[in-house]
């Protein structure tokens, strides 16, 4: 008989209900068995978790707030899989979540919101120039890869992706933070990267990064398991970089190859924080104008970028074919169309040549050997396959690998654009959201823009264990709009709701810093719900890797998430340079 039981457990510090599992699943959290009636002993059929109560002592401090923790895990009479098993006693025996949360005196959530914010600095490594990467997308895009350690660090050292939030770069303190005690004493290796147009990745093509834009993380994402095959891949996603990271998680489902992922505050619904932030008299007049303003200086310093006119001509050529076989040497450099007016010409077309060769060495290592997917549900990880393995008779045609312009979105593009940049006083974040940044999406619809950007409705096709971490008084996602019913969806999804701890906030005491360390409290959860997954042993499979036109490479399947790895000089021959002349028709 199978039941569904959806679970909301409110943790205190006098009192402790956790499920015990069936068969339970050990892990670092779990230090002594749960005790168990004799009357219900294992040796029977599995049955629905039970709920046990634990009773602890009580904390000596009393302003400490409950945690709620939203999870529903899995009913079903046949064995669950190890990473519900994990989930599920995650949910119930991390330390971090029951001992409960006590914010600074006085520190409200628009306070930690704004302390959030400020610019202090906080790096869990140092950039080195061995260590940064940049790839080209095939819309020609970029973005900007920096490796906390090089090729000589563990094959099998975990190796954690972030992805930072709105008006971010991949310096971003928070996000540090976040990585540094999971990389400490190269026990892991941290990725960051721009999201597009942000810090020094400039923008180089009409589309601008928002919450829907999941193949540039995925594209991140398959660079990583190619060049780390026997590397866990972790995410963690901060503001505006957790819905990017839930939306792929859900995107990609079963054939997922992230091992687990972290959320720090969410914004998962912007219908609910468009309203929140408009509503809300700090959100209103403070957060609203000034992220509107940092945003209308990035447009202002990238406007070449949005013009179509001038991306067809700065942009890769369009893919005539794709096969999975190498057929194209991953170091090959870009073709240069004979025919074409010099004067018409990308002025540094001519040099791609030599500045495409200086990658040659890193991209052809990262792709030598291309791993072979597992079969899921196996604990086998995978093993390089030759690379005649995947040769094909003939090349297959390549599917579209973005989405033209119609009439109407250029027109509305160009509209939004001459608005943004004309103005004297900057557009409301809202606003600019809702109208630019909506139809380099390809939306003419602002609401349909943030409806289906949203990640509400990816959250119940997660199939990795994810944990999300907001605060009930987030300015931004406030915690009556969070998406519980959706959360206990999908049995590998924890949320814990704190409440109090604003954006990216969750400042500690000072009691709280010598019990812990000097950490906020999302820090130190985060950092369990890695050392807890790592108990893990097996690999999430590799996706399949197609070799496509002018060295992208792509996972089976998504050719959106294309990509290829280049050189820095590439990127500024390319994109540094006065416009091409504009051809007037008589």
């Amino acid at each position: 008989m199978t039941s569904s039981v959806h679970t909301q457990t409110v943790f205190t510090p006098q009192t402790t209900l956790h499920l015990c599992p069936q068969p339970r699943l050990l892990h670092p959290l779990q230090e002594q068995p749960c005790p168990v009636p004799q009357s219900h002993s294992h040796t029977s059929a599995p049955y629905p978790p039970r709920i046990c109560v634990i009773m602890t002592s009580p904390s000596a401090a009393s302003s400490t707030h409950a945690v709620e923790i939203v999870h529903s895990p899995a009913t079903s009479t046949l064995p669950r899989e190890p990473q519900q098993q994990l989930v599920t006693e995650f949910a119930s025996l991390s330390r971090t979540l029951r001992a409960g949360y006590a914010a600074p005196r006085g520190h409200n959530g628009v306070l930690q919101t704004v302390a959030s914010s400020l610019r202090h600095k906080h790096r869990a490594f140092l950039a080195q120039p061995n260590n940064t990467f940049f790839l080209e997308f095939a819309d020609g895009g970029n973005t900007q890869i920096q490796v906390s350690v090089g090729d000589d660090a563990p094959a099998d050292v975990p190796t954690y992706i972030g992805v930072h939030g709105m008006a971010g770069n991949l310096n971003a303190p928070y996000l540090h933070e976040t990585l540094s005690p999971l990389i400490k004493e190269n026990r892991g290796r941290a990725v960051v990267f721009n999201l597009r147009g942000c810090g020094d990745s400039a923008a180089t093509s009409p589309a601008f990064h928002h919450g829907g834009s999941t193949s540039d993380l995925g594209a991140v994402v398959t660079w990583a398991t190619t060049k780390w095959p026997n590397s866990k891949i972790y995410v963690i996603g901060t503001s505006l970089g957790g819905v990017i990271t839930a939306k792929t998680l859900g995107q990609w489902g079963d054939e997922c190859p992230i091992a687990a992922a972290a959320l720090v505050s969410p914004v998962y619904g912007f219908r609910a924080s468009s309203q929140a932030m408009e509503t809300n008299l700090v959100s209103r007049t403070v957060f609203n104008p000034a992220v509107g303003a940092f945003y209308a200086k990035l447009v202002k310093k990238n406007k070449d970028a949005f013009d179509i006119d001038h991306w067809i001509h700065t942009r890769p050529d369009p893919f005539p074919s794709a096969t999975v076989s190498p057929s194209f040497p991953l170091s090959s450099p870009p073709s240069i169309d004979p025919e074409a007016p010099k004067e018409s010409r990308p002025l540094a077309q001519d040099s791609r040549s030599k500045s495409f060769a200086t990658s040659s060495t890193s991209s052809a290592s990262v792709f030598s050997t291309l791993p072979s997917p597992s079969t899921p549900g196996t604990s086998v990880p995978p093993t390089p396959l030759p690379r005649s393995s995947f040769d094909l008779s003939s090349p297959q045609p390549a599917p579209p690998l973005f989405t033209e312009h119609t009439p109407k979105i250029k027109e509305a593009l160009s509209k939004s654009l001459k608005e943004v940049t004309s103005r004297i006083l900057p557009q409301p974040l809202t606003k600019f959201c809702k109208s630019f940044v909506a139809s380099t999406a390809h939306y003419l619809s602002g609401d349909d823009f943030m409806a289906e950007t949203s990640a509400v409705n990816d959250l119940p096709n997660i199939r990795v264990p994810c944990l999300a971490v907001n605060c009930a008084d987030d300015p931004l996602m406030p915690g009556k709009d969070l998406p519980r019913s959706q959360a206990r969806q999908s049995p590998f999804v924890i949320m814990a709701v704190l409440k109090q701890g604003g954006h990216l906030g969750t400042f500690t005491t000072k009691k709280w810093k010598k019990l812990h360390g000097k950490k906020r409290y999302h820090t130190a959860v985060v950092e369990e719900w890695f050392k807890a997954n790592e108990a893990l042993p097996q690999i999430r499979p590799r996706p399949q890797i197609v070799n496509a036109h002018q060295g992208f490479v792509y996972p089976q399947g998504r050719p959106e998430m294309a990509f290829r790895e280049v050189s820095q000089m590439y990127l500024k021959l390319k994109f540094t340079r006065p416009t091409y002349p504009k051809f007037k028709t008589t």
